[in-house]
């Protein structure tokens, strides 16, 4: 199979160029040239159009030449033809910021924290950076966004190019490189050079914006999140956007939210204390009104979980208690609620004849059904 010329290397800017059908492989094309970067080290494949045919998205055949994918719906055009190939730049312009905006912000953390970057991925709305520490600190985190801004402000220049494997390693740069031959590397003037096969920005003030947005654990390592461009901007206005919305609802300045939310809470919290309490009083009662010289059904307005422990001491027979949200709650005898249980098709279990569940339908039909399981004919 001939090769296909990748000339996204060679101009990452060039948006359209005529491209021959060498070879097509199922729903792939295979060209003489192209412009279209497949999917590779984090970095999705690019998409645009092959004449009037809409390409999903570029993929590395098993040799590592590209396949245009066509979209479903379309046929491949025979081999010997020859159509414009038009980048969805948008798509690709975004993606060379974000993965050299990757880049930037894992140089950073290694030369500023000595912390490694173990995986990285890409995304429409952000990109994550897997690092080989077991915790890092916000004010870390936060002290790269700093430096990346900086980075970005100054414009520093990011280039590739491709040198023998020996010379790659003689740079001794942070990551271990993972392809034999000739390996490309990617600089960041005064920053950074690492082995990637990416395609990237020309400049750090293309990246426009970067911003920590979160962290997780993963694999014992910690998972860091950041946007960078568009999406840096959209999530720095929401959150303003948040605090607006927050202040207004507080009636509180903006340096006071965070005290004002929190005496709010403590006050709600003392609230659903004071609910509660009456709920058990109000349980209590209406327990009391229910309760006779044999099996006791209640249909109650307030949750059966306001019933716990109120049941008197001594009351020998079966009490039965539903709720409008599906609840129930049942004191009594575990052969008599594993009848009820069988007979009902209820959810729920318990022990020491106290058992809570839910049951499907409505409360009061419930109630009826339990009531002739526990009392039969009598």
């Amino acid at each position: 199979m001939a090769m296909t010329e990748k000339l996204y290397y060679e101009n990452p800017y060039l948006e359209e160029l005529e491209a021959e059908v060498v070879a097509v492989s199922g729903s792939a094309l295979i060209l003489d040239k192209t412009i279209f970067y497949p999917e590779g080290g984090g970095q999705p494949g690019d998409c645009g159009l092959f004449g009037d045919i809409p390409i999903a998205t570029t993929e590395k055949g098993d040799d590592g030449t590209p396949h245009h994918i066509i979209a479903e719906g379309f046929l491949p055009p025979p081999v010997g033809t020859r159509a414009k190939l038009h980048l969805d730049w948008e798509h690709r312009y975004f993606y060379m910021r974000e993965h050299s905006a990757q880049h930037l912000v894992s140089a950073l953390l290694f030369s500023m924290h000595g912390i490694g970057t173990v995986a990285v991925h890409q995304g429409e709305d952000g990109f994550t950076v897997e690092t080989n520490a077991s915790d890092i600190p916000d004010d870390i985190l936060l002290s790269v966004e700093d430096a990346a801004s900086d980075a970005i402000r100054e414009g520093h220049r990011i280039w590739q190019e491709e040198v023998e494997h020996i010379d790659a390693e003689a740079l001794h740069m942070r990551r271990s490189i993972k392809v034999g031959g000739r390996v490309r590397i990617v600089h960041i003037d005064g920053i950074d050079e690492v082995a990637c096969g990416g395609v990237h920005a020309g400049n750090t003030r293309e990246i426009g914006e970067i911003a920590y947005v979160g962290k997780e654990r993963i694999r014992s390592h910690i998972r860091t999140m950041w946007k960078c461009a568009e999406p840096a901007v959209s999530f720095r206005r929401g959150n303003m956007e948040i605090v607006k919305a927050l202040s207004s609802l507080f009636s509180a300045e903006r340096q006071n939210i965070e005290k004002e939310a929190e005496r709010v809470i403590a006050e709600l919290g003392e609230l659903k204390r004071d609910v509660h309490r009456l709920e058990e009083r109000i349980a209590s009662l209406e327990l009391g009104k229910a309760l006779c010289d044999g099996p006791a059904f209640l249909l109650s307005d307030i949750p059966v979980s306001s019933y716990d422990g109120v049941l008197p001491e001594g009351y020998a027979y079966p009490v039965l208690v539903a709720d409008a949200s599906g609840r129930f709650l049942f004191y009594g005898d575990g052969d008599l609620f594993t009848k009820l249980r069988g007979a009902l098709q209820i959810k729920g279990g318990g022990r020491n004849g106290i058992f809570h569940g839910s049951f499907p339908g409505s409360a009061s039909d419930f109630i009826s059904a339990a009531r002739e399981v526990i009392c039969g004919n009598d």
